[in-house]
């Protein structure tokens, strides 16, 4: 039997910076910064879910963010966990860059929502509780539900024309959209990743940034077409004929 390989992502990112923008804009006001920790910072979901402003030393001109939680389901209740791939002996935190005008926006943000401590057991339903003061959370200081949330996402795609509704039914009472996984919160990880590597980002640090051991999946999953790359290549080769001549 032959291995199975992991899917293989499109040429092309799911969606455009551009586009996100604007999904941003329908959102409500409270979650709307959790664009920006996808595809300013790379975070899955649910580690934007267990973000806390205690992950960052603001104190620091060069700031970065440690990305050490996760929130996720055990058998139907919601708890703290590692992220992805982590365990309690090997976590697998890790460290990504805060650029200046992202942590503006960050303090905007807290400033209008501040931050809410919330209590979830740690790694399993009947786990050691832990307290922690997460940015993001629901208007009754709950952590969030990702089926909660994928439903704003899906209406905020819908708002923008780029999925459409497969029935009439009004928002939170059972509206059904067409197939959109590609266009879930996990595409802002993709953006992120080109971006990084339309910047000259290699794909050795890119897969410490988005958290892989192996930068062959980050190559074959997360780097898509970059705009204008035929013509940067054209100009990256020909500028060494011309400093050699």
């Amino acid at each position: 039997m032959k291995p199975r390989r992991s899917k293989k992502s499109a040429k092309d990112v799911p969606l455009s910076w551009e586009q996100t923008d604007e999904l941003r804009k329908h959102l409500p006001d409270r979650y709307q910064a959790t664009v920006d920790c996808g595809r300013g910072l790379g975070m899955r979901q649910g580690e934007i879910f267990g973000f806390s402003p205690d992950d960052v030393d603001w104190s620091k001109d060069d700031k970065t963010v440690c990305i050490r939680r996760q929130i996720t389901h055990d058998r139907g209740t919601l708890v703290f966990a590692p992220p992805k791939g982590g365990t309690k002996d090997d976590p697998k935190d890790r460290y990504v860059p805060l650029d200046g005008d992202l942590a503006t926006l960050f303090r905007d943000h807290m400033r209008e929502f501040p931050p809410v401590e919330v209590t979830l057991p740690w790694l399993e339903k009947g786990g050691e509780v832990v307290t922690v003061r997460l940015m993001f959370t629901t208007r009754e200081r709950k952590a969030l539900n990702k089926n909660y949330f994928n439903c704003l996402w899906k209406a905020a795609l819908e708002a923008i024309g780029v999925i459409a509704a497969v029935h009439d039914k009004p928002i939170g009472k059972g509206r059904k959209w067409e197939e959109c996984r590609d266009k879930m919160m996990h595409s802002l990880r993709h953006l992120f990743a080109s971006e990084a590597i339309n910047e000259g980002v290699d794909v050795y640090t890119l897969a410490d940034l988005l958290g892989h051991e192996d930068p062959a999946f980050t190559l074959r999953r997360y780097v898509h077409r970059v705009t204008g790359a035929v013509g940067k290549a054209r100009r990256a080769i020909g500028q060494r004929y011309r400093a050699a001549a």
